[in-house]
């Protein structure tokens, strides 16, 4: 059962690695001249 809760939680952790790489990704390519934004 450990077993099983720790595999659910990394694929989660991963999973949601993944999502915020890819946004973090999308939302510099959306604005790649924008420092001030970065700045806050």
């Amino acid at each position: 059962m450990k077993r099983y809760f720790f595999a659910t939680l990394a694929s989660i952790l991963l999973l949601l690695a993944s999502a915020t790489s890819v946004f973090a990704c999308g939302l510099w390519a959306y604005q790649p001249k924008t420092p001030k934004a970065l700045q806050k």
